[in-house]
């Protein structure tokens, strides 16, 4: 049996006609009304995928600072050198030596006292400490330390004003607020404005702010001339017993966001291993042993 194909009557082929040439309109329009969500939506996942990678990486460099800190008796400049080399990997752009020296030097412009683009506050211990438990330094020096040895066998009765055991007040809390720019456009607009609308939420001491993650606590600090782009601050702190005598003058270094530190000179830690050629020199020299230390034994 044969099929016989009737033809399509000229209105119904125009009207299928017209709903295709609709439907090509309704598609087109709908995928300019998506189109800038979606573009949004990619913009922020970049952002969100960078921010978490600062943040992880500043959670490293804070670990070193308090590290620096507790092996040498609270010094905030070994804490800043300490929290350059650790920021550094959010500033290479090429492997070899001669990237890792312009990325350290990066970091650490960005963290140097003058910039106010890192701070890095002690938020233990406290004068208060010493006002229960300080002596007179051992090696010398002006001020007052904390001992540091034979904690164990030391009374654990906390001190009057204080109220912490010399235990606990061997412990080095620190808290550092880095400046963290913001590359990706249009995002970056939006998270700086979200970010700095002075919300007092994050203010104040301890972990109130467990993500690091917030808006200026007064007005914002990460404007500067010198380091432009779109900044939000971004926090971490490290908890670490002290190594070392923490000495009473190292306090006057804690700075607080927004406050200007002194200025710190280059980097003396960054080693040198003669089996690998392309580790870094060391511009600075050897490690200069601390007052009263003596000398290393090579």
């Amino acid at each position: 049996m044969s099929i016989v194909h009737q033809p399509v009557p000229g209105h119904v082929a125009r009207t299928f006609r017209r709903h295709r040439y609709h439907q090509r309109g309704q598609s087109a329009t709908e995928f300019i009304v998506i189109f800038p969500a979606l573009v949004m939506l990619v913009f922020g996942i970049l952002q969100t995928a960078l921010l978490y990678q600062g943040r992880a990486t500043l959670n490293y460099a804070t670990m070193l600072a308090a590290r620096a800190g507790a092996m040498h008796n609270g010094d905030v400049g070994a804490m800043r050198n300490a929290l350059a080399r650790g920021l550094a990997p959010l500033f290479a752009s090429q492997p070899g030596a001669a990237g890792y020296a312009r990325a350290l030097d990066k970091a650490a412009a960005e963290t140097a006292g003058p910039a106010a683009l890192a701070s890095i506050e002690i938020l233990n211990p406290t004068r208060a400490a010493f006002a229960d438990f300080g002596r007179a330094r051992l090696d010398g020096g002006s001020g007052k330390e904390l001992p540091n040895d034979t904690l164990a066998y030391r009374s654990s009765t906390p001190g009057a004003t204080a109220h912490l055991s010399v235990q606990d007040a061997n412990l080095l809390h620190v808290r550092v607020t880095y400046c963290f720019r913001l590359l990706v456009p249009v995002i970056d607009r939006m998270l700086h404005i979200a970010f700095n609308a002075n919300d007092p939420a994050t203010a104040g001491p301890g972990l109130r702010n467990p993500f690091g993650i917030g808006a200026e606590p007064t007005a914002p600090h990460c404007n500067n001339a010198a380091f432009p782009g779109r900044r939000i601050h971004i926090q971490s702190e490290a908890l670490l017993r002290m190594q070392s005598p923490f000495f009473e003058a190292n306090l006057a270094g804690s700075t607080k966001p927004g406050q200007p530190g002194p200025a710190t000179p280059g980097d003396p830690a960054t080693p040198h291993d003669p089996d690998d050629p392309e580790a870094p020199v060391d511009p600075g020299g050897p490690i200069a042993p601390s007052p009263g230390e003596p000398p290393p034994c090579f």
